[in-house]
């Protein structure tokens, strides 16, 4: 049994709707990030996110965090494990390979959610959903492909860096549904920030923070407020409700997101083939939210008999 609860197609939807919004500000929170990595080492550039945007929680819900059980605490070390991985096989894989591989590699986890559904809750996700999900990789693949690319050993812990992310998918709907969302990101941030500023005090030298530029700190700020705090609040709170395979979907917009800004504010140049497969990527999200029509229309239609 997955322990979900049956929610409305109409929750559903909604829920989907606030994680295309997730999506789109960690699209957006790309170019800061790219600031981050010009003035901080990568180690660092994350452990400091964290370590502000813990602080922030504990200033903001300090009742909740004071409250929050040995179970509580638990289950988020669950999530503070996923993406305590997910970071390090990040940043190393971008020593020996590229952010544009990365993205592409790191996208195929949409693939693998629905396998780890099945794994986890013994029961097999609807044919739709395994369509949207091959349809999406298919746009990631035209997004991201170029002829001649060669692989190695970065990309490979860029692969397992997408193993990470998809588990992370999945440990946000597991954990939400089992502690309260807003509880949940504030232990286990806090949890990360601990554990991501040892491995960075283990790994390269503590950076001077007095040599900060307005704009770094601006980045850290947006980061740690808008990319940390509110968008895993978001994801947590929506997941609580949705599927974990809608979510992987919705989240592959994140790439299109921050593409389309990127080309929008002169930051890279339009690409014919990065169009294209982001509008494959839209129908593959498209297919995976008939789902939620389908549902409403068998309620309509059998509901009511």
């Amino acid at each position: 049994m997955n322990n979900v609860k049956e929610h409305s197609p109409r929750d559903i939807f909604i829920a989907d709707m606030v994680l295309i919004l997730v999506s789109f500000i960690w699209g957006a929170g790309i170019p800061l990030s790219a600031v981050l990595a010009r003035g901080i080492t990568p180690l660092w550039a994350i452990a400091l996110r964290m370590l502000f945007a813990a602080l922030f929680l504990v200033i903001l819900f300090p009742k909740r965090i004071l409250r929050a059980t040995k179970y509580d605490w638990a289950t988020a070390s669950i999530q503070t494990a996923i993406l305590t991985s997910v970071f390090i096989f990040m940043t190393f894989g971008l020593i020996y390979s590229t952010a544009s591989k990365q993205a592409f590699i790191g996208g195929l986890n949409v693939i693998m959610v629905p396998f780890f559904v099945w794994l986890l809750y013994k029961k097999p996700p609807r044919p739709w959903i395994f369509l949207g999900a091959f349809i999406t990789t298919a746009g990631l693949l035209t997004m991201g492909f170029t002829p001649g690319m060669e692989f190695n050993f970065g990309d490979l812990l860029s692969f397992f860096m997408a193993v990470s992310y998809g588990l992370q998918v999945m440990g946000a709907g597991y954990c939400s549904r089992r502690v309260e969302p807003v509880t949940l990101v504030a232990i286990h941030i806090i949890m990360l920030a601990v554990v991501l500023t040892a491995i960075a005090l283990l790994f390269e030298p503590i950076p001077d923070m007095r040599s900060f530029s307005p704009k770094i700190w601006g980045a850290l700020l947006c980061v740690s407020l808008l990319n940390t705090i509110l968008c895993f609040i978001l994801q947590f709170k929506a997941q609580k409700i949705t599927p974990e395979t809608h979510a992987a979907v919705i989240f592959s917009l994140e790439g299109l997101f921050g593409y389309g800004l990127a080309v929008i504010f002169g930051q890279d140049p339009f690409h014919l083939q990065g169009a294209i497969g982001g509008l494959i990527i839209i129908l593959g999200m498209i297919i995976t939210e008939s789902e939620n029509v389908i549902k409403e229309k068998a309620l309509n239609l059998f509901g009511n008999n």
